[in-house]
């Protein structure tokens, strides 16, 4: 079949040039298009803010956790729709009814109020802050780097596994930072309520500290890049050296669990970090598991059995250009034999076979 034949080459007149155009964004151009919307959003929608419980001064100084102790059930004192502004409630202990410290808040813009991920929020049954997180982010800086991030590595990821699948790992790899690090806040309570105030790697945070940001998805892709090109040099602004892409995943790994184990300031982003690299590292190495992940919306089992796609979800997999390259790579083929083709074009007529075989 060739691309004369498809209906979008055929009938053009049928779609918006606009639109048709947007369809046929990548899906990381699209991950990066709803991260820096949601960013310029949350800049403007400032009010009304969101109180988050960052400290409690008890009886025996900070405490990690309100459950601890419960609060007065008074509202938050001052004007809880600036945010920035530092709002306090009295704590009182459960078996006594006596008051014994105070609960102090921030306030957040809406958007991360309502988005955050945090173990307090998670235990709370707030399950979709594992997917709302991972489009937040706290300041220009922290969004610039991980879109970096993304527009350099992204494309690699998505050429190999294909538009939906892409969007899976990216989502999934994020999901898995936000279970390493609920983990290992966990562990921290745990310890804590021993008696134990410092185990190196664990996080000795408030159920309430938020977490946000790609960077877990990031690291993930980073890790896919180490096993599909791990050759790949990779040139560093600061400081000014290359390395090899499978030297460059794996230091930038071991940095940050250097920095979780020191416990640094962003030690729950490392957390993050490492839980996104260590998924990352697995389902590049297993994507078929991945193919299941949006049957919420459609039946991939379909798509196995009858060979072709199920659903609406052609778009987002990349089918009709993915199908277009093997055309283009069967026609070299024919004209210029099976040597003629490059590690990269080999990898295409493969998956393609996978794929109409059922087993991707």
């Amino acid at each position: 079949m060739g691309l004369a034949d498809r209906q979008y080459e055929w009938e053009p007149e049928r779609s918006s040039p606009v639109f048709g155009r947007l369809r046929f964004w990548s899906v990381n151009t699209w991950i990066i298009a709803v991260n820096v919307a949601v960013f310029v959003l949350g800049a403007i929608l400032t009010r009304p803010g969101v109180p988050l419980l960052y400290r409690a001064d008890g009886p025996q100084g900070s405490v990690m956790s309100r459950e601890i102790f419960r609060t007065d059930g008074t509202p938050a004192t001052g004007r809880t729709s600036v945010p920035g502004e530092t709002l306090f409630r009295d704590m009182v202990d459960p078996a006594t009814g006596q008051k014994v410290g105070r609960a102090l808040y921030t306030v957040q813009p809406p958007l991360e109020g309502w988005g955050h991920f945090s173990t307090a929020t998670i235990l709370g049954g707030q399950v979709w802050r594992f997917i709302t997180f991972q489009f937040l982010h706290a300041s220009v800086w922290h969004i610039f780097f991980n879109m970096l991030g993304l527009y350099v590595f992204g494309p690699t990821v998505e050429k190999y596994l294909g538009g939906q699948r892409y969007l899976a790992f990216y989502l999934v790899t994020g999901i898995f930072g936000g279970l390493m690090y609920l983990l290992l806040n966990l562990l921290g309570i745990i310890a804590y309520t021993m008696g134990i105030s410092a185990v190196p790697g664990l996080l000795f945070h408030m159920t309430t500290t938020p977490l946000v940001g790609a960077s877990a998805g990031v690291f993930g892709v980073i890790m896919a890049c180490a096993k599909i090109e791990p050759a790949t040099v990779v040139q560093l602004i600061f400081p000014p050296i290359a390395l090899k892409m499978r030297t460059f995943a794996y230091g930038f790994v071991a940095f940050s669990m250097i920095q979780l184990l020191m416990g640094a300031k962003n030690a729950g982003g490392e957390a993050a970090h490492l839980g996104g690299a260590v998924a990352g590292y697995f389902f590049i190495r297993n994507s078929h598991l991945l193919r299941d992940f949006f049957d919420v919306f459609s039946d991939s089992r379909k798509q196995a059995k009858h060979g072709r796609p199920s659903g609406g979800w052609g778009w987002l997999r990349g089918d009709e250009n993915t199908a277009a390259e093997v055309d283009r790579i069967l026609a070299k083929v024919r004209a210029q034999g099976v040597s003629s083709l490059t590690e990269s074009e080999r990898r295409v007529l493969a998956r393609d076979t996978d794929r109409l075989r059922g087993s991707v």
